[in-house]
């Protein structure tokens, strides 16, 4: 369709405008995704990129490997990673590290 510059031209940018300010994003981040890191994911974050493995890092923390191993896989899940390489790599780019 082809509009010259009109009142209807005129009525649609107003129309575009209003709709506009009121507009949510398509894609939202996850809630809490542009939350920085809690001190207990500064801490795991530090522990894995030394190397440490699960039951290092239970050790450190001074909890079981199992909840060493769901506190691992929380972190990853926030960061939206499947691996440990990538979770550094994406709290990386969020100036996590």
């Amino acid at each position: 369709m082809l509009v010259h510059p009109s009142g209807l031209l005129d009525g649609l940018i107003e129309l575009f405008e209003a709709y506009w300010e009121r507009a949510e994003p398509l894609l939202s981040e996850e809630p809490g995704a542009t939350e920085g890191p809690s001190e207990e994911e500064l801490v795991l974050i530090r522990l894995l990129h030394s190397g440490y493995k699960d039951q290092a890092i239970a050790r450190q923390l001074g909890v079981s490997v199992r909840t060493a191993t769901r506190r691992v896989a929380a972190l990853m899940r926030r960061l939206d990673a499947g691996t440990r390489f990538q979770a550094g790599v994406k709290a990386r780019e969020r100036g996590w590290v």
